[in-house]
């Protein structure tokens, strides 16, 4: 066997579990959201334009990633860059090359830009394309769900053609998001915390500077290691 045989052989395993729903099914709890009695308007209105203005209009990132699945690991880099109007084009590397290569066009589609024997189209969209949506595009029209038990602001949207809506969580005055979670049938199958929340060259506020991410098939340890927006008017 050669070794560019067995790397790939090495890179490509964990990805066929991770296709086959063979890991084990981390996420399975449900969401308990109580009712707002009212006094929540401000603080939802806040998280409202806390995700909207997350991340900066433009800018570009290198990102880390470590993907646990069946067992194993395999790691990759991911070159990110966000637009206005091209939208979020992702490249993921990995010591072979490019792995896959993809864009959430502005308008919400999705295109495969390249498909390797590495990766295969449908996985791209099906995983990669996923988390580039949930954690770096704020969806539209969220609308207030209510309450956790220790005041969390929930935001929803509603749900898609599949059932799955999306619940994102803030602290109780709505200025830091906390988790994500996606849930089809009244249960979780998807839950992301972002992380480790700073500013990077060209950003006024604080943002995440990674996720953790627990998937039915996978589990994601995201990282990003450099993020660079041009410097809007005003600042210094």
């Amino acid at each position: 066997m050669t070794v560019r045989l067995a790397i790939k052989i090495l890179f490509v395993a964990p990805l066929v579990t991770l296709a086959a729903g063979c890991a084990a099914q981390h996420p399975s709890a449900t969401l308990t959201v109580l009712p707002d009695d009212g006094h929540a308007q401000a603080p939802c209105s806040r998280a409202g334009q806390t995700i909207k203005n997350l991340f900066p209009p433009q800018y570009r990132s290198t990102q880390r990633a470590i993907v646990t699945a069946g067992g194993r690991q395999f790691t990759c880099d991911g070159l990110l860059e966000v637009s206005p109007t091209e939208g979020h084009h992702l490249a993921l590397v990995c010591s072979l090359g490019v792995v896959t290569d993809l864009r959430v066009k502005a308008d919400g589609g999705c295109e495969v830009l390249k498909v390797t024997p590495l990766f295969r189209e449908d996985w791209s969209r099906r995983f990669v394309a996923r988390d580039l949506r949930w954690l770096f595009i704020p969806p539209p029209n969220l609308q207030p769900a209510g309450l956790l038990a220790d005041n969390s602001i929930v935001l929803e949207t509603a749900a898609d053609s599949a059932g799955v809506t999306a619940a994102y969580i803030f602290s109780p005055d709505g200025a830091r998001w906390q988790a994500l979670d996606l849930i089809q049938n009244g249960t979780i199958f998807y839950h992301a915390v972002p992380k480790n929340f700073r500013k990077f060259p060209g950003t006024s506020d604080e943002i995440p500077g990674g996720f953790e991410v627990s998937a039915q098939s996978y589990r994601l340890d995201l990282r990003i290691a450099e993020l660079a927006a041009p410097k809007t008017e005003g600042q210094p």
